[in-house]
């Protein structure tokens, strides 16, 4: 049986703060780390790395910034709505 009753955000402390999200939401830090890097890389990517790519698709930076936004900024968005969501027990 484990513990689950002590992952409460600690109301006090910088340290201990950080070290719980550290703890318990870094997977969703570093998720959203990489989105925001393929979100700037997207839009400062140069024309001739884009033409790289060889598709007919994406055939401009924003492009790709765009679809990471389709496809990968809503699942962070979920969970960050789902954790500050009070809890219904």
């Amino acid at each position: 049986m484990t513990n689950t009753e002590n992952i409460a955000c600690p109301q006090e402390g910088f340290w201990k703060k950080v070290m719980y999200l550290v703890k318990y939401h870094f997977h969703a830090l570093l998720y959203f780390y990489i989105w925001f890097g393929l979100f700037v890389c997207g839009l400062t990517a140069p024309e001739q790395r884009v033409a790289e790519l060889g598709s007919g698709f994406i055939t401009q930076g924003w492009h790709l910034s765009a679809l990471s936004c389709l496809l990968v900024l809503p699942w962070p968005v979920f969970y960050m709505i789902r954790f500050l969501r009070p809890s219904k027990r």
